[in-house]
């Protein structure tokens, strides 16, 4: 009940007051509505999803855009299916995720240490921080991200061994 319910308020969240526009590579993500200026409200079960095509990053991950895009900042909401690996990289503007489904493990990539996480959670990490990666747990997973610059990344190779933390 409390998951479901956070859920729920997570999305409404996310959803107030989002309005911008999109780029050619990917348009915006539904037909949103406006009750007075700068005002965007999107209903996130009606999204419309792109395949998320960046180098490096294997097929299979989709992305909504909310808000603007990747060559000036933007606000997304990702979908990944089960075990799917964001790859070690790293890029030069701040990202903020909010996870809304599926557990997680985040990898620091230059240490292998890494945080397995429960469903919901939240990331923030300021630009040019050291190379990371993600790993999707056995169900799909969700979430928000958002980048206040423009997106550019590099990869790097996974750390040889990983090191789980409490």
């Amino acid at each position: 009940m409390k998951t479901a319910l956070f859920t729920k308020l997570s999305l409404s969240i996310i959803a107030l007051g989002l309005v911008g526009s999109a780029s050619a590579e990917y348009a915006t993500s539904s037909s949103p509505l406006s009750f007075a200026k700068d005002q965007t409200i999107i209903d996130l079960n009606k999204v419309e999803w792109a395949p998320l095509n960046l180098t490096g990053f294997k097929e299979g991950a989709e992305v909504a855009v909310l808000r603007g895009d990747l060559a000036h900042g933007s606000e997304l909401i990702v979908r990944v299916p089960a075990g799917y690996l964001i790859p070690n990289h790293n890029h030069t503007s701040a990202e903020t995720y909010i996870w809304l489904k599926g557990s997680y493990t985040y990898i620091d990539g230059q240490s292998g240490k890494s945080a397995s996480m429960s469903n919901q959670g939240f990331i923030s990490l300021p630009g040019n921080t050291p190379p990371h990666a993600i790993v999707c747990g056995d169900d799909p997973c969700v979430f928000y991200l958002r980048y206040p610059r423009p997106f550019d990344h590099t990869i790097y190779p996974m750390p040889k061994r990983l090191t789980p933390i409490e």
